[in-house]
Formats: structure tokens, C-alpha cells, sequence
């Protein structure tokens, strides 16, 4: 599959990943949707999205370890 071969998922480990991805996207559109321009709040704000993510994962760990000991 071109996800895996092509490593889409690593791409949104970097901003100049997300760009790349949405521009990709946006070219895709038949309007002009100007999502690469999110790449501009993210970079403005991406130290409090690391922030607000930080806590999420810490959540979503708990919760995932929760759920596994119910299962097993």
C-alpha cells in the first residue's frame, strides 16, 4: 500500500511533514480549501498543541492500561 511504502505517518512527525501532507491535500480539492495555511497557526501555537497533546496522551495511557486489565 502507498501509505506504508511511501511512510505517511512518519511525514506527520515534522511540520515540513504536515505542509507537505496539506498541500497534498488541498491540491486534491476541486476548490482551493487554503489548508496549507494551517502550517502558520501550528507553527504560531505549537507550543501549547504540545502542551494540550502532552496531557492527552498521558490520559490516553491511563486509559489503555485501564481497559487492558478489564479485558484480561
Amino acid at each position: 500500500p502507498t501509505m506504508i511504502e511511501q511512510n505517511w505517518l512518519e511525514s506527520y512527525a515534522t511540520v515540513e511533514g504536515i505542509s507537505k501532507i496539506l498541500f497534498q491535500m488541498d491540491s486534491r480539492t476541486n476548490f482551493r480549501s487554503k489548508i496549507q495555511f494551517a502550517i502558520e497557526e501550528l507553527n504560531k501555537f505549537y507550543d501549547f498543541f504540545e502542551y494540550e497533546f502532552r496531557l492527552f496522551f498521558e490520559e490516553l495511557i491511563v486509559y489503555v492500561s485501564n481497559k487492558l486489565k478489564q479485558i484480561h
